[in-house]
């Protein structure tokens, strides 16, 4: 006998008992909870964002947000089959959940099941309410790149950052797939594009310094390395970035 059948057996008052969800209060401290593990999972404390998380799902165990939670922390933890396990779970409570769709597309990824994921970002960026569809389309981007379909990478870039035109990794992207191909005045238009919208951000200076000194063009070069030297404090930026400059100075010596 099926489960449904067996709770019918019950009677319609049983049935209302069973279909009452948490009381407001649990529902109050599963939230905490979840926020707590997403907190941790910041920290990169996995061990207690998980003890958070697996008790918000024990408080409020149709919450599709608590799954999505749950299954980037399985996600980190290197448990794919179980971050795909959670993020589904969240997709069955609600179907239209984009970025349940989303993240679960990045898991099959990581899987090598490069078709079912492509379907996971579709479903995300067809969800019109989806706040951050740029997400979506820049891991189209990153799944056609695995498959050295570069053209269509390209394209799916382009989306993200025509849905969001100050989305860097994007760009970044891009400007890569384009450097790669020997496009590199394209490279330099997209990076510079790329700092128009986000000037402090010094990756795209470092990459925007590669792309001119490929275009031979040295003093604009110097420039933006001394840009990204401006921008970063990151210690492995700045040595690339140090390490042109002084090869650029030694150079017009």
């Amino acid at each position: 006998m099926s489960p449904s059948k067996i709770l019918a057996l019950f009677g319609a008052a049983a049935v209302l008992v069973g279909c009452a969800g948490p009381s407001p209060e649990r529902k109050k401290e599963a939230s905490a909870r979840m926020q707590m593990g997403v907190t941790y999972l910041e920290q990169r404390n996995l061990p207690a964002a998980m003890r958070e998380l697996v008790k918000a799902s024990e408080l409020d165990p149709e919450n599709p947000e608590i799954d999505v939670v749950l299954g980037l922390a399985y996600q980190t933890r290197g448990d794919l089959p179980k971050a795909e396990e959670y993020l589904r779970s969240a997709i069955r409570k609600k179907p239209n959940y984009a970025e349940a769709h989303n993240n679960l597309g990045i898991v099959l990824s990581h899987q090598g099941r490069g078709e079912e994921a492509i379907r996971e970002f579709e479903a995300a960026v067809s969800d019109v309410l989806y706040p951050t569809p740029e997400r979506a389309y820049y891991n189209m981007g990153e799944e056609y790149r695995r498959r050295k379909n570069v053209q269509k990478a390209g394209d799916m870039y382009r989306k993200a950052i025509a849905q969001n035109d100050r989305y860097p990794a994007a760009y970044l992207r891009l400007a890569m797939v384009q450097g790669e191909e020997g496009r590199w005045r394209d490279a330099a238009g997209t990076l510079e594009a790329c700092v128009a919208a986000n000037p402090s951000f010094a990756p795209a200076w470092l990459d925007l310094g590669r792309a001119y000194t490929s275009l031979g063009r040295s003093r604009d070069a110097l420039e933006a390395f001394q840009k990204a030297l401006a921008n970063s404090n990151d210690p492995a930026l700045r040595k690339q970035a140090a390490d042109y400059v002084n090869l650029l100075g030694q150079e017009k010596r």
